[in-house]
């Protein structure tokens, strides 16, 4: 093997160039071989090791060895694991990305947001609903104060009181003498639980859109939590009715992008609703995306894009979850009227050219802007990751499933990364870590995902660090008991149930590696509880055995919240309190390396 293949694979480790004059004969010089390694592996060894240099009269050669890490002996993966979350929030604070994308031009009192530039003279008015938008329309009306006219927000009740309690979320809340008024309702946003206030809000929203002229602008600021703080049904469904399917829809497994679907179907607001009712104002929506992929038509049950109605794909949504006979009737007969009325449409010719007419015609002066995402959020908790020592993988933004099929998943996943750091020692072929791959790839994880691990891991086994793996995503539950919690936590206690399975029930062929698996939700509150989720380790199940409580029964009837407060003290809560946004859920697992060293270069 060649001098430069030796020093490429020792790279992390202690290299020292001795018997300089037995390399006389190779075909490189000294000089080379330490500039290619300075060159190939900079940022390794300037982040990783101490460089010393060796001086003679005919020579010169360096020695890098690995610089002792504080934290090598003392790691705290829960703690860190919390601080990559919290980082990941912080990264789609309010202002942070309204700043970003509306550049006012107070010379010329033009408005540019993006591709497009708007003339503001006294004509903007603001709307919003979500549980993100008191922070939103904050920095809306700092940048246009001098033009604002008036407007609404919708937010969750207790909203502004939990923020004012965070020192560093205060600049999120409207001037006394704004010209914004906040509605308040909708107290446990997660839960689907509109009520009358939230109701007001939106009649007091689609009283303000009604009225406007060609020369102003709307800007609209949405999140997740709007379709549940702007109930808006189109008569005869009632408030109650519509609540009374959300439930239905939510407990019985229903993906957001399901549960909005059907509320855009049967809510005045909603499908475009509100852009419609708009015109001829000119329509600016800022979205804080929560929805997998960024479908402005779903985020907030796409208030600002217009759609056409798909009253049959409701209907195939309430069969194929077995409650269409428990859909409130009148919401039964409302779809079934329109599904015969758009089969009378769809019996006229040229019906998808007129509809594709009518459909460009509602999208002028409607222009959607996604201004955060599960993406941001993710790559800032990888930029955290790297400055605690560890080496990030971002494994998708778009995890979605059952929450305890996700927990237990990541379970796995932690195994297989043990193998992989474990398979360094030995480049002969592992029939248990192939076994893991297919088992994995049955499970979701994607074979490209599965390779870009085992690579990282490699990395990282070379480079002296840790491994973090995150996504972001947004999972579902199948309610069948009476407990309490929210899919983040019943996530996390699934993977607990795995992770007892696989490192203690059954017997590991490997090293055990310490590692913590964190799931959360963005906005703070996971289902109806104030804890933001949870995170577990392998430490977690001595401390589980001693309490005697039974995982799994907590786990059928969805108990989470109460497994976990009465476990350790309730030590293994994530809470944040409202965070005052909302991109969905953010999953972390941490893997620490192996202590000792399995292989080392020698001369």
């Amino acid at each position: 093997m060649s001098l430069i293949k030796h020093l490429k694979q020792l790279c992390g480790r202690s290299i020292k160039i001795q018997n300089v004059a037995g390399l006389a004969s190779h075909p490189v010089s000294v000089q080379r071989v330490l500039f290619k390694l300075q060159t190939q592996h900079l940022q390794v060894m300037s982040s990783e090791m101490s460089i010393r240099n060796f001086h003679n009269s005919s020579f010169c050669f360096q020695e890098a060895v690995l610089k002792k890490r504080d934290r090598m002996t003392e790691i705290d993966l829960k703690a860190d694991a919390a601080d990559l979350f919290k980082t990941a929030v912080k990264s789609v604070c309010p202002k942070v990305m309204i700043e970003n994308v509306l550049q006012y031009n107070r010379a010329t009192s033009t408005l540019k947001v993006q591709d497009k530039t708007y003339t503001v003279n006294k004509n903007i008015f603001v709307v919003g609903f979500g549980e993100a938008v008191l922070g939103m329309a904050k920095v809306v009306e700092d940048i246009l104060s001098d033009h604002l006219v008036t407007g609404i927000i919708s937010i969750p009740k207790g909203l502004k009181e939990e923020i004012f309690n965070i020192e560093n979320n205060r600049d999120m809340f409207l001037s006394p003498t704004s010209k914004i008024q906040v509605f308040e309702g909708a107290a446990t946003v997660s839960s689907v639980e509109m009520d009358q206030r939230s109701y007001n809000a939106a009649i007091a929203i689609q009283n303000l859109v009604s009225n406007l002229s060609p020369n102003d602008i709307l800007i609209v600021v949405l999140s997740e939590g709007g379709s549940t703080l702007c109930p808006s049904p189109y008569p005869p469904i009632t408030l109650l009715d519509l609540f009374e399917l959300t439930r239905l829809l939510a407990r019985n497994g229903a993906t957001v992008r399901e549960i909005n679907t059907v509320r855009k179907n049967i809510e005045i607001l909603k499908g475009g609703g509100l852009a419609l009712l708009a015109r001829p104002a000119k329509v600016v929506s800022l979205i804080l995306s929560s929805v997998i992929g960024d479908a402005v038509d779903l985020i907030a049950s796409g208030p600002t894009c217009p759609t056409q109605r798909t009253p049959h794909h409701c209907m195939e949504i309430l069969m194929r979850l077995g409650i269409l006979d428990k859909t409130p009737e009148s919401i039964r007969k409302f779809l079934e009227k329109e599904i015969k009325q758009l089969n009378m449409i769809q019996a006229q010719a040229g019906l998808k050219s007129t509809q594709k007419k009518v459909q460009q015609h509602q999208l002028e002066g409607v222009q959607n802007v996604i201004v955060g995402n599960n993406l941001i959020a993710c790559e800032a908790a990888a930029s955290r990751a790297t400055e605690l020592g560890y080496l990030p993988v971002i494994l998708t933004t778009e995890m979605t499933g059952e929450a305890t099929k996700v927990g237990s998943l990541y379970a796995k996943l932690a195994k297989f990364v043990m193998f992989c750091f474990d398979r360094k020692a030995s480049w002969e072929p592992n029939s248990e870590l192939s076994i893991m791959e297919l088992e994995l790839v049955s499970l979701g994880i994607k074979k490209k995902w599965i390779n870009y691990i085992a690579n990282t891991v490699d990395k990282a086994h070379n480079m002296n660090r840790d491994i973090c793996i995150i996504a972001g995503g947004d999972t579902v539950v199948h309610v069948r008991g009476s407990g309490q919690g929210g899919k983040c936590m019943e996530s996390v206690l699934a993977a607990a149930i795995a992770l007892q399975e696989e490192f203690r029930v059954k017997k590991l062929n490997v090293a055990e590696c310490r590692m913590c698996y964190l799931s959360c939700d963005s906005d703070g509150h996971d289902g109806v509880t104030k804890m933001a989720g949870a995170v577990v380790d392998l430490e977690f199940l001595d401390k589980v055995e001693a309490s005697g409580l039974s995982m799994r029964e907590y786990l059928e009837n969805n108990d989470s919240f109460r497994f976990f407060e009465k476990v350790n003290q309730g030590n293994n809560f994530i809470q944040t309190n409202l965070t005052g946004t909302n991109i969905m859920n953010v999953m972390i697992m941490l893997v620490e390396k192996p202590r000792e060293v399995k292989y080392q270069y020698k001369d």
